[in-house]
């Protein structure tokens, strides 16, 4: 609930490949949890029209993509969508620079918060 701000009345999007644990985190514990629903997009390839459109077109009020799917976002400009449902953007893995976190929020008017979790901090 702190993390990604989910309730009854949100609708969850990440893009996360299902072999991933990402996945498992970002579409059915963390939002079922919450009481969110999850949206589900079958995307066999990662294309930032798709999702600019997917964003603009549906309810979706959060969004989790890995941060290379932020950089390939910001490079497409997504400032010529309009997300009036999108208020939470969610990455994590390995860092993302500051250049896409600024250049997201001017495209998109939202910030994009940054995790670092337990699929990152397995020792050997």
């Amino acid at each position: 609930r702190r993390w990604l701000g989910l309730g009854p009345s949100d609708v969850m999007w990440n893009t996360s490949d299902t072999g991933w644990a990402k996945s498992a985190y970002g579409c059915v514990f963390a939002p079922w949890i919450c009481g969110a629903c999850v949206f589900i997009h079958h995307m066999p390839v990662f294309k930032p029209e798709i999702i600019g459109t997917t964003l603009s077109k549906y309810p979706i009020t959060a969004f989790c993509t890995a941060p290379t799917g932020f950089r390939l976002l910001v490079q497409h400009d997504m400032s010529r969508y309009k997300f009036s449902s999108l208020k939470q953007c969610v990455t994590g893995g390995e860092a993302l620079n500051p250049e896409v976190f600024s250049q997201w929020r001017a495209q998109t008017g939202v910030d994009i918060q940054e995790g670092y979790g337990q699929s990152e901090t397995v020792r050997l």
